[in-house]
């Protein structure tokens, strides 16, 4: 009779946990295949918005493109006629992105078609819009290197108000709850009325600030050049902590179970405790990081300048993929339903699942 070998308790126990967790973490149910990709005519300098079941992206020649998330197929496209930077953004079937050439647009999302656009009315003023538009309660609202902050009507694209910081902006405005958050390259971090315009508050930093703010749990978090992360109670305008990184913070904070996220100018990707703003680890990429890192599970996703696209464990920082392009990824990734989007300088639209 063979004889049966008979495993530890504790083995058992062990590895059923194991299959358990594999099988419930949706994170670990994506296995890094490319699901399709798209080319476009020249390097992809946006960042992919999904809605409903068009994937939307723009490209460094002012393309705006619609494809179909699940093939990758082209639906329409729309010219600008200049760069296209950031992530669109949309309400209910209006897609809302800026060109660097300061024109704003507004399409209908399943067609392509031209609902309104709006171009600043003052005379000799470069007012590119160089990031991602915000939308809030029927209004959109975007930066632009004339220093500005527009609010038009979704539905009209009719100026509704603007606030001049006094200095060029290239980041994206952060829409939560009522407010619009800015942060200008001379260090001033504002907080705006949505419905006014009117500076409710703000603070300094000791550097330019030049991603996004983030907002979570009802606080909000900035970096800047200078290299310090701030965490801000919103209501009340109170201090939580700040962080200094040591180089430039050059994406925007990305918050996932109980931790935050970001990449700086020489290829850290950073991983903070949410609560105190303690460091949990860093992880080192060649090139900068200028791609806003995205969590699906407890998987952190980002692209390098370097050209390579990573995911890594959220908990530990260890490496678990890696795609190369073989150029700079600097566009913020996005996950839906358990696919990965995001484009390259080299012209590629990437899906992966």
């Amino acid at each position: 009779m063979k004889k049966v070998t008979k495993r530890p308790m504790y083995r058992l126990i062990l590895a059923a946990a194991i299959i358990c967790y594999f099988c419930s973490t949706p994170a670990h149910a994506w296995q890094g295949v490319q699901k399709w990709v798209f080319g476009a005519e020249t390097s992809v300098s946006g960042s992919p918005l999904v809605a409903g079941n068009i994937l939307l992206i723009g490209d460094n020649n002012g393309k705006l493109y619609a494809l179909d998330k699940n093939s990758g197929k082209a639906l329409w496209s729309f010219n600008t006629g200049a760069s296209i930077k950031g992530r669109p953004a949309v309400i209910e079937k209006t897609v809302y992105f800026g060109g660097t050439n300061g024109t704003f647009f507004a399409l209908d999302v399943n067609s392509g078609t031209e609902r309104w656009r709006y171009s600043p009315v003052e005379v000799n003023t470069p007012g590119g819009s160089w990031s991602s538009p915000a939308a809030g309660d029927g209004r959109v609202y975007f930066n632009s290197v004339d220093g500005k902050v527009y609010a038009l009507s979704g539905s009209t694209g009719d100026l509704l108000w603007n606030y001049d910081t006094g200095r060029g902006l290239r980041t994206a405005p952060t829409y939560s709850d009522g407010l619009v958050f800015i942060g200008a390259y001379e260090g001033v971090f504002h907080a705006l009325n949505a419905k006014t315009g009117h500076r409710e508050w703000g603070g300094g930093s000791g550097g330019a600030i030049g991603s996004a703010a983030a907002v979570s749990d009802g606080v909000v978090y900035f970096g800047s050049w200078d290299g310090t992360l701030q965490a801000v109670l919103i209501k009340g305008v109170v201090p939580q902590w700040k962080f200094s990184a040591g180089e430039s913070i050059t994406t925007s904070a990305a918050a996932a179970g109980g931790r935050l996220f970001f990449g700086t100018i020489n290829g850290k990707l950073v991983a903070l405790d949410k609560a105190s703003g303690k460091q949990i680890w860093e992880f080192a990429v060649p090139g900068g990081i200028h791609s806003t890192p995205a969590v699906h599970g407890v998987i952190v996703f980002f692209g390098s300048d370097g050209g390579n696209f990573y995911g890594l464990d959220s908990a530990s920082g260890r490496e678990v993929w890696k795609f190369e392009s073989g150029r700079e990824i600097m566009s913020d990734p996005m996950v839906v339903d358990g696919v990965l989007y995001f484009g390259g300088f080299d012209g590629k639209v990437y899906a992966f699942e």
